[in-house]
């Protein structure tokens, strides 16, 4: 495999994704069009780089054998070593340092980089103390280190790496105990043999369970999530307890850092009762490892968090090396000199293409006076370019090209030669594998605003960035749409004000109506064509006439003259429609009639599009594999891993980058096809013949499987040609831009119809106008298809058929579209485009009229005459006699600059065509003329190009999420690292050090919450030793990524924070108390009754023989509590903890008992549920269903009860620890529902499980039908209001008090009430779709809510540079109340019986009932208007406002200063901002405060971090705030806007938040 050149390939995705942009609008007005290109080519916004980062080696230190000579290491440690670990190669200085210190008995935190040996840091100390056991004579069976990892996929990395190290030491054995391994010994050594097919198994290596219960390993390898299983079930107490059990000595936590926030205080409570279980009177050395644990900013923070993770002592003084237990990485300084050289930039090119350059670098070294037995290595580090190099990137990264100046200043290619350089140094190693210098490139790409405009008479202003008065002549600015077909522009926003003080302003909120404009629209009609109504879905929308001031933004009547505004009173006004519609997308443009989703668009590129069209770019640019295994595989060996921080984003952008590419290669193929199979114009091909032209082809570029057949190869692609015949999207088909022509084939005998050539119309024109009217039916759909294609098939739509015509009369119900409009106020593209070719020829008389008359004889010709053959006329059953186009008649041929007459694009429209009957343009009511076309590599549109650059090689993509199942997920793994899957979108799953083979490059969908993340992700590309990286990030709109976007090198290497280990989380530590109960109570019915319980059947249902419920007996064993149990609870659980649930108390256990209760009857109530289905389906002789059913009962009752158990938040669940609920998905839903796990946090469910939420995972979506209800537990539900006039929240059980306690205000509004949905939702039942083009709405209509003022306070005041103090409270039991209030704060409608919800917004009525949630009936059950709701205890930091600022900030200044507050809190303490959020709380005394908290329900400790650090986050939020592109006026998503902030965007600005922000620091300025 070839190389990429990162430098090349970056110029490259920039420039198409500038071209892309491009693309986006076709404005018809040519000043705006043209003001609109420059901004994209001009603008700095939209890409950055690429940047080099480089990483000088590691510096070397002691060897094993100097070590054991010196008396470090055990003499016995010498058996280890050889060619897997050799005892004569230096280890790097802070391995030495790491293997010291273990060692002499320390705990120890190794926080080195990527790559730099971690994991012998740790293990060379526990095979000293294996080896030196051994030696003594007193190494039995038995755990001496536990090495626990966070993925699986660690952990199999590791034993991979153990079997080369143990290979001939059998007496140390080792083991890897997770989900994946089997129990069996002959199954766990056959799936050994069937993942490492020829790897002979090592006697040392423990495979199955059953192999390690016998006799413990001496090395355990796990993930936290089984290690809690494992101290659960009593059949593997022998690793903890008993004979071989008093031998453990280290526990190693490999990638520290992931445990942050609520993850850090579960592993934090699970190695605390592992200490309890196995650390009794005995010493547990702890060693930790991660790349970024902010070690090197912080040393202290980085071990005081390893000692609240692990409960042991570790030690920084600064002052004194012996008491510090933190290892950092020494580099290798760049050589001082002498320097040889430089050598010419053009050798530097020469030398990057040579297959072995080493050679050739010793000999010009020898020139240049070094001695002889120089190493290449050692002479290309001391070669001069190489020396300036490291010299120039020695401060962090820098752009390419400003590298070049410094290095290869005034020369030409001295980017280039800078990249070869890299590309050179990279390839030499020294004698130990190391290149003399690795790098990876960063390239960064943002997500538009939008564009922007003012209407300056004098000419536009237009910027990206958002604007609501032009930075240049101080005029309104409005935001820019267009058609997508025809290029009408329109300006979009929302009305203020009423009648002559009615304005078009920025749309902010989403309760505001959409406005369109339709600009210099003449008005004369809607210009709807007749036969998209028929055919399409929506309404027909009318257009009112009015006048836009350019100067102030005030619409008037159309006969306005002159603005009637206060203080305005311009003349300049312009001409606009307004549209009859209120959507954000507007369907249909009433400019040309076209009709579509999204026909209207912004100009908003979308994060799925954008991310497709660079991920597209670069995959493309990936160099293929030419020989081996992986030129066979699809995409020749290219693999591209993208990561996103949501699982949803995820989710939806596998399927959506795989059916996008997929729609470019089918063009593609259809492309080389034509153009290989049609050497001749004059003898175009047959639909056949193209179709068999593009399987060839696509055999070629190997979209097909060896095994496909010819048939469904044919079936196949004969859609694929028939979409591309339909040409349904004129801006993207290959007919319409240019590439291919489609002609009706006639006999050599033919006539131009009459009708034609009396016009005065030339032969030639007569056929050229027959032809354009005839492709309006083809463009509809009236179209015969081939036999292997269903013309209803979803590939058409929304053209799906079989559609027919007929001379006058169309009929929606049927399908079939009128040649004739069907009334006198009716029209469509035949007779539009007819009054415009009479028009152009200077007919005289009513045009419409003769239009018609045309018509009406050619449709008697084409029924009757010598052209009948076109038409092929059926008689159909309850329509008559109706016609298609037949499909035979086409003849395809391919439009080349040497074969093929000229191209033509309109000078309005701008749309391109082959066809030009007297220069008038075939879009419906254009006015453009059509001119000439010459196609070039350098106008080439984004789509053209692609089209006829684009290599037709396959790509899968698969989503790798943690809705998977573990065995999925890990199948889906190794299609990747093979190379079966080319694309893999996975959220953090691949974060960590995990083998996912030779990666070229990585994408990020997201910038990442922090520079931690970054470095993470960024370091899965590069593992090629001899190849540098390319990591491609896009920055969404939102602004954190966008502000990170201003600064990419603060991303790439900025600042790392040590993570937080909150171990007070009660919510958290209250399920370790469960688990530590429920593992004594299996232990004890284990020795007492014989009794293991694996399955969630056996546990909660009724015993076969006693009728006893297992789950139901656990409550009277704790009663009392056992000694063993109460003594543990007190050794793990913090004090303040134990008082809080009772420990003494025994509160704790009711709580146990409940949630175990409320599980029972939850499978009870779903086994009842489908039996009842299944009996059904028996008595109707349904005995497949039947048996479908008892699948399902089966799944349900065999699912593993400890997985069980954590899902119903009985135990932790380390996947995501805080309150979980599950969508429940229908288990007859397909083969891909029984690898699913859909669960979320309470918080996030409300809004995205909620009641008509849809989702993606596996590829399909899925949509929640309502809320799950038990038959015999009411849902918690409270009454709340919000005050109208302070703000203030309250709740009660029962009705509120209308009168606000804070205030006094009397509310007159309704009162609400919320239920919490504690036992998750349910997916609705039926076929499964894909996701489409747009991804599913999310709907966040709600708010936070502080419901208590009674938590503990810490007090504080935080002193700012002016002198101003501003005090501040932070609490740890901050009562939070997350509500759902659904699309439009309408509410959810929810069945009282079954749960069947739906959003109560715009809902129809309902008759007869609605389906049952769970069973296939209708409910009659009352449905009540409720919202969601999740109530939550978490950290909190209020800050308190002096008097005059409580007294005077509107509510625009309190929420822009909130918003900006909570950025620069996330920027500064280098934290997720999806891990705090905010509101405006008022308290008892009617004042507001900002509320700041931690979404994490029990806290993270973010938000003291927040009181304590407040004035370099007030800092860090004026600084996003002043530099932010937008108009201080306004606010965009690169400063205070988000998704979740939505419904406050209209009032956010930037002015407002400075001036709370000032106020805060006491700046008056």
């Amino acid at each position: 495999m070839h190389s990429l050149d990162p430098l090349a390939t970056s110029t490259m995705i920039s420039d198409t994704y500038r071209r892309y942009l491009r693309s986006l609008l076709p404005l018809r007005e040519p000043q705006l069009a043209e003001a609109l290109a420059h901004a994209i080519d001009t603008s700095p916004l939209l890409t950055k780089g690429p940047l080099l980062e480089a990483t000088p080696a590691y510096a070397p230190g002691a060897t094993l054998n100097e070590l054991v000579a010196e008396g470090v290491l055990d003499p016995a440690f010498r058996q280890l070593t050889g060619p897997a670990l050799p005892a004569d190669r230096p280890l790097y200085r802070h391995q030495e340092q790491a293997l010291r210190k273990a060692v002499a008995g320390r705990n120890l935190v190794v926080a080195t980089g990527t790559g730099s040996g971690k994991t012998e840091s740790f293990l060379l100390p526990v095979l000293n103390a294996l080896a030196a056991e051994h030696a003594r004579g007193t190494l039995g069976p038995g755990v001496r280190a536990l090495l626990l990892y966070p993925m699986n996929a660690l952990a199999n990395d590791q034993m991979k790496r153990l079997r080369r190290l143990l290979a001939d030491t059998p007496h140390l054995t080792f083991g890897r105990y997770t989900g994946d391994t089997k129990d069996d010994p002959q199954r766990a050594a056959d799936t050994f043999e069937q993942l490492n097919p020829g790897e002979p198994r090592l006697p040392n290596e423990l495979l199955s369970r059953r192999e390690m219960r016998a006799t413990p390993p001496h090395i355990l390898l796990t993930n936290y999530a089984m290690l809690e299983y494992l101290l659960l079930r009593p059949q593997d107490m022998d690793l903890f307890e008993g004979d071989q059990a008093g031998s453990w000595r280290f526990v190693v936590v490999d990638e520290a850092h992931v445990y942050d926030g609520a993850r850090g205080a579960e592993l934090a409570m699970l190695l605390r009762r592992l200490k309890d279980r196995v650390g009794q009177g005995r010493q547990i050395q702890a060693i930790a490892t991660s790349a970024t644990v902010g070690a090197e900013e912080n040393p202290a923070a980085a071990t005081a968090f390893a000692q609240a993770l692990f409960d042991v002592p570790f030690r920084w003084d600064a002052s004194d090396p012996a008491a510090q237990d933190l290892v950092t990485a020494t580099r290798v300084a760049t050589p001082d000199g002498p320097h040889w050289g430089p050598l010419p930039t053009t050798e530097y090119l020469r030398l990057a293409t040579t297959a072995d350059p080493e050679p050739e670098i010793v000999s010009a070294a020898r020139m240049h006076g070094l001695p002889a037995g120089t190493t290449a290595a050692t002479a290309l580090a001391a070669e001069a370019g190489t020396a300036a190099l490291r010299r120039a990137l020695a401060d962090g990264p820098r752009p390419v090209h400003e590298i070049a100046r410094d290095v290869f200043p005034g020369d030409p290619v001295g980017p280039a030669a800078v990249t070869a350089l890299i590309q050179l140094a990279s390839q030499v190693t020294d004698t130990d594998g190391a290149p003399v210098l690795s790098a990876r490139y960063h390239l960064f790409a943002r997500a538009t605003e939008g564009a922007f405009t003012c209407l300056d008479p004098a000419g536009p202003h237009l910027d990206l960035a958002r604007h609501e008065t032009c930075a240049r002549c101080v005029r309104p600015s409005f935001e820019l749409g267009a058609c997508r077909r025809c290029g009408a522009v329109h300006l979009h926003g929302t009305f203020t004000g009423q009648g002559a003080q009615a304005r078009l302003a920025h749309r902010k909120s989403p309760d505001s109506p959409h406005t369109w404009l339709l600009l210099d629209g003449d008005g004369s009609d809607t210009g709807a064509d007749e036969d998209d109504e028929t055919l399409g879905d929506s309404a027909k929308g009318g257009l009112k006439e009015r006048r836009l001031c350019t100067r102030c933004a005030a619409v008037h009547p159309a006969a306005t003259a002159s603005c009637t505004a206060p203080d305005c009173g311009g003349t300049e006004l312009r001409r606009v429609h307004q549209l009859d519609t209120h959507e954000g997308t507007p369907a249909a443009c009433l400019a040309c009639g076209a009709r579509g989703h999204g026909m209207i668009r912004l100009f908003e590129a979308g994060n799925e599009a954008s991310a497709a069209v660079l991920s597209t770019a670069l995959y493309q640019a990936l160099p293929p594999a030419t020989d081996g295994p992986a030129a066979a595989l699809p995409g020749q060996g290219r693999k591209l891993l993208f990561f996103s921080d949501s699982r949803q984003a995820a989710a939806y952008f596998a399927p959506y980058l795989e059916d996008s590419y997929t729609r470019i290669q089918h063009r593609r193929l259809i492309t080389q096809a034509v153009r290989q199979g049609c050497p001749d114009p004059d003898e175009p091909l047959h639909i056949d013949d193209l179709v068999a032209h593009t399987i060839r082809a696509a055999d070629r570029a190997g979209v097909f499987r060896r095994n496909d057949s010819r048939q469904a190869k044919q079936r196949e692609v004969a859609l694929w040609v028939m979409q591309e015949v339909l040409s349904l999207d004129d801006r993207q088909s290959l007919e319409g831009l240019g590439l291919l022509r489609i002609d009706i084939d006639r006999e050599p005998y033919w006539q131009p119809p009459a009708a034609l050539t009396s016009l005065g119309l030339t032969d030639d024109e007569a056929w050229l106008l027959l032809q354009e009217i005839l492709r309006t039916l083809r463009n509809q759909g009236a179209l015969t298809m081939p036999e292997d294609v269903d013309a209803g098939d979803e590939a058409f739509a929304p053209r799906k058929g079989p559609i027919w015509v007929r001379s006058q009369g169309s009929e929606a119900k049927r399908r079939v579209i009128s040649w004739l409009p069907s009334a006198a106020s009716a029209s469509n593209r035949r007779v539009d485009y007819l009054v415009r070719i009479l028009d152009a020829l200077g007919h005289q008389g009513e045009r419409r009229a003769a239009a018609l008359d045309v018509l009406n004889r050619l449709w008697t010709d084409l029924t009757t005459g010598h052209l009948a053959d076109w038409l092929r006329s059926e008689n159909q059953p309850g329509i008559g006699v109706v016609r298609r186009l037949d499909h035979a008649w086409l003849r395809l041929r391919p439009v080349t600059a040497a074969d093929s007459g000229p191209l033509y694009a309109c000078d309005r429209c701008r749309r391109i065509t082959a066809v030009s009957v007297r220069g008038v343009c075939p879009t419906l009511r254009c006015t453009g003329r059509l001119e000439e076309f010459k196609p070039s590599p350098e106008t080439d549109e984004h789509l053209r190009r692609l089209y006829l650059t684009f290599d037709p090689v396959p790509l899968r993509a698969q989503e790798h999420t943690a809705q998977w199942t573990g065995e999925k997920a890990a199948e889906i793994q190794g299609e990747f690292v093979r190379g079966q899957v080319n694309a893999l979108s996975c959220s953090t799953t691949f974060e960590l050090g995990v083998d996912v083979g030779e990666l070229q490059a990585v994408v990020l969908r997201n910038m990442p919450p922090s520079t931690a993340n970054y470095v993470q992700r960024a370091g899965r590309a590069g593992r090629r030793a001899d190849s540098a990286a390319l990591v491609l990030t896009y920055a969404q709109r939102r602004p954190h990524d966008l502000a990170r976007f201003a600064e990419p090198e603060r991303m790439i290497a900025g600042e790392v924070r040590a993570p937080i280990v909150p171990v007070d989380n009660v919510r958290i530590d209250r399920r370790h108390a469960h688990s530590i109960a429920l593992a004594a109570f299996f232990r004890a019915m284990k020795d007492e009754r014989g009794r293991i319980w694996r399955k969630a059947g056996e546990f909660f249902l009724p015993d076969d023989t006693t009728g006893e419920i297992a789950a139901h007996t656990v409550r009277d064993w704790l009663t009392p509590v056992p000694g063993g149990v109460m003594a543990s609870l007190r050794r793990v659980l913090p004090e303040q903890v134990q008082q809080e649930i009772g420990v003494d108390s025994g509160d704790w256990v009711a709580e146990l008992d409940r949630l175990l209760r409320a599980a029972q009857q939850i499978l009870d109530q779903d086994v009842s549920s489908y039996s009842e289905r299944r009996d059904q389906a028996a008595a109707a002789r349904k005995y497949r269903q039947a048996e479908m059913y008892e699948k399902v009962i089966r799944n349900l009752t065999q699912r593993e009860l400890l997985g069980v158990l954590a899902n119903r938040n009985v135990l932790p669940k380390y996947g995501f620890p805080v309150d979980t609920v599950e969508l429940r998905i229908p288990q007859e839903g397909g083969a891909v529902s029984g690898h699913l796990e859909l669960t979320r946090d309470l918080s996030a469910a409300v809004h995205e499980y909620a009641p008509g939420a849809e989702i993606v995972a596996g590829g399909h979506l899925w949509a929640s039908a309502g809320v799950y209800r038990l038959p015999d537990r009411e849902l918690v539900s409270r009454h709340y209001a919000v005050c109208a006039a302070c703000s203030r929240y309250r709740e009660a059980p029962g009705p509120v008090d209308p009168v606000c306690a804070a205030c006094g205000t009397q509310s007159a509004a309704a009162q609400r009430r919320y239920v919490e949905p504690v036992y998750g939702f349910v997916a609705a039942r039926g076929p499964q779709r894909r996701p489409g083009q747009t991804p599913p709405r999310r709907s966040w209509y709600g708010d936070v809510h502080m419901s208590t003022d009674t938590a503990d306070l810490q007090e504080g005041v935080t002193t700012f540079a002016s002198g101003h103090t501003t005090p501040w409270s932070a609490g740890t039991r901050g009562e939070m109340v997350v509500v759902s209030e659904g699309p439009a704060g309408a509410g959810y409608q929810i069945c009282d019986w079954c749960g069947w919800g739906r959003p109560h917004a715009q809902a129809a009525p309902l008759r007869g009932g609605h389906p049952h949630l769970l069973k296939d009936t209708q409910c009659t059950g009352p449905l009540r208007v409720v919202s969601l709701a999740h109530r939550y205890q978490t950290d909190f930091l209020q800050i308190h406002l002096d008097p005059l600022t409580a007294l005077t900030a509107t509510a625009a200044r309190l929420r822009s200063g909130l918003y900006a507050l909570l950025e620069g809190a996330a920027a500064h303490l280098e934290i997720s901002r999806d891990d705090i959020d905010g509101t405006v709380h008022t308290g008892t005394d009617g004042m507001p405060s900002l509320l700041l908290f931690d979404t994490t329900p029990g806290g993270a400790g973010n938000a003291v971090s927040m009181g304590k650090r407040l004035e370099p986050v007030v800092c860090a939020a004026l600084a996003r705030v002043e530099s932010c592109e937008c108009g201080p006026e306004s606010s965009c998503y690169a400063c205070l806007r988000n998704f979740r902030n939505e419904r406050f965007h209209e009032l956010l600005t930037r002015y407002e938040a400075m001036a709370l922000l000032n106020a805060l620091t006491g700046d008056s300025t």
